[in-house]
């Protein structure tokens, strides 16, 4: 999380990942022998950053990454290119790092591409693979003496690494022979060579010769001292029990569902207190548009012509601003989800405990104490029904709805990976339920109304009404204000003996 100091995301991952019966001091000693360790004590408590909070270098934001995956003492650790994105400074360093860690008796299992000599150097062993196939397995000292025994010499000062990626995807087909011919002054045939280059498709090129390799290796001595040093676990291998796909997804954690609860909801809050720019225009908003609306329908008149066309229209508005205000919960998800997969996927915390923090975390802050100040200016400008029990109703209505487009809006960021395509399907339902929902007016003898849900309003004339009032009784299960809203009915003093004032 790049609003936390690289203490707080140790701290988290040793929390969530440390066992029970693992006291909160060894936590935290824990945590300050894994800074010791990586030489991350000059930024301890300095915030990862991000492109507008200042924080660690690259350098320091990598060996943190790899702190967090520290913190429970794997035996193994698996690295995806560590060194993408650093300077050749940086990615030695991380690279030694690394080394240290192989030393003190940890096995490093990385990728990398095309590292440098001084990176190259440090690997102990290496594997090679070409469309998916073993070009090499072996120390990697000897990588060269293998491609050497099937014809490809290096050049001289050249890196083994590009060496061997040239190899690979056929950049070069000088052969031992045609080298040592240049080495001894013959003349070598660069045209033919240049031919052999570039006649042919590349990918069925770099496809045949990923072929050749991997045989050529599947026939070296470097496969067959691999397979004299698994012989003893063959029989290991054979004896074990089949593991289906179902107990490759059953997720171990060391945590209570209660403790990862907690420490989520304890780093949402934090992130959110220090970044308060979002929360503060949010309020800020809030009580400008409530003012604005309520400046609109100032104290409205309580005659059944006029002051039920400017309730109708207020309630409208109301609900309006309250449904397209939540957009922005589409960000929720999206924003984070590559860091909600990599610390699911490592047993940092369980799905469900993740969704609840985030949605008590949004929900109160954003969802909930915004909307109650917004319907508390509306409600008393306008002049509604000054008691309490109609009050209460009215925020605990408002409210509803907000609640329910902000639950439409989490399903869409929680179920697409571009904020684009979540933000057009959120805002076409919202237009669509709009335009055909339950919420309508219909007449009934052109003298008494009737207005369902407390939310979006579809003004259509009676005889189409009557034409579709069958789809709409469907509809109104796709509405907002189905969920959120309850039924009003206003009717003239004539038809019923139900007042304006006693129902609004």
């Amino acid at each position: 999380m790049t609003t936390l100091t690289v203490r707080e995301n140790l701290q988290f991952s040793a929390d969530l990942r440390l066992s029970k019966e693992v006291s909160h001091k060894e936590r935290v000693d824990r945590v300050q022998a894994v800074i010791n360790q990586l030489s991350l004590g000059n930024c301890a408590d300095t915030r990862i950053g991000n492109e507008f909070i200042r924080g660690v270098s690259g350098g320091e934001r990598k060996r943190c990454n790899i702190g967090m995956e520290l913190i429970p003492s794997p035996g193994i650790l698996f690295l995806d290119e560590p060194t993408t994105g650093l300077d050749a400074s940086t990615a030695h360093s991380v690279m030694m790092l690394l080394k240290r860690l192989a030393a003190s008796g940890s096995t490093i299992i990385f990728s990398i591409h095309q590292p440098r000599y001084s990176i190259f150097k440090l690997c102990d062993t290496i594997m090679l693979l070409g469309n998916g196939r073993t070009v090499y397995h072996g120390p990697a000292h000897e990588g060269i003496h293998f491609f050497r025994t099937i014809g490809y010499e290096i050049e001289e000062h050249d890196n083994p690494a590009d060496f061997f990626l040239d190899v690979i995807i056929d950049g070069r087909t000088i052969t031992q022979k045609e080298n040592g011919a240049a080495n001894s002054g013959k003349d070598v045939d660069l045209n033919s060579v240049a031919l052999c280059i570039e006649e042919g498709d590349p990918v069925e090129r770099m496809n045949r010769k990923c072929e050749e390799l991997s045989e050529a290796f599947n026939q070296s001595e470097w496969n067959k001292r691999i397979k004299e040093e698994l012989l003893p676990y063959s029989g290991v291998v054979e004896t074990a029990a089949v593991v289906t796909l179902s107990d490759m997804t059953l997720q171990t954690y060391h945590s209570s569902p209660c403790t990862q609860f907690g420490v989520l909801s304890k780093r949402t809050f934090l992130n959110l207190m220090r970044n308060p720019r979002t929360g503060i225009m949010q309020w800020f908003i809030t009580v400008i548009f409530g003012t604005i609306t309520g400046a609109f329908y100032f104290q409205v008149k309580d005659n059944c012509q006029a002051g039920i066309q400017d309730r109708v229209g207020a309630f409208f508005f109301v609900v309006m601003n309250q449904i397209f205000a939540n957009l922005s919960a589409i960000d929720l998800f999206i924003l984070e989800r590559g860091i909600f997969m990599h610390e699911n996927i490592s047993g940092y915390y369980r799905t469900s405990a993740y969704f609840f923090s985030k949605l008590f975390c949004d929900l109160l802050p954003y969802r909930t104490f915004p909307v109650i100040i917004y319907g508390t200016i509306v409600y008393w400008m306008m002049g509604l029904v000054p008691e309490w029990q109609p009050f209460l109703v009215f925020l605990l209505t408002i409210v509803m709805t907000a609640w329910a487009a902000t639950f439409i809006a989490f399903a869409a960021s929680a179920s697409t990976k571009q904020q684009a395509m979540a933000s057009l399907t959120v805002a076409l339902m919202y237009v669509f339920q709009m335009v055909c929902q339950s919420s309508t007016i219909t007449t009934c003898y052109k003298k008494t109304f009737l207005l369902h849900s407390f939310t979006l309003t579809l003004f259509c004339c009676a005889e189409f009404i009557e034409k579709v009032q069958y789809i709409l009784c469907y509809v109104c299960y796709i509405d907002v204000g189905f969920y959120s809203g309850v039924q009003w009915s206003v009717s003239e003093p004539e038809v019923s003996l139900v007042q304006p004032d006693e129902v609004f």
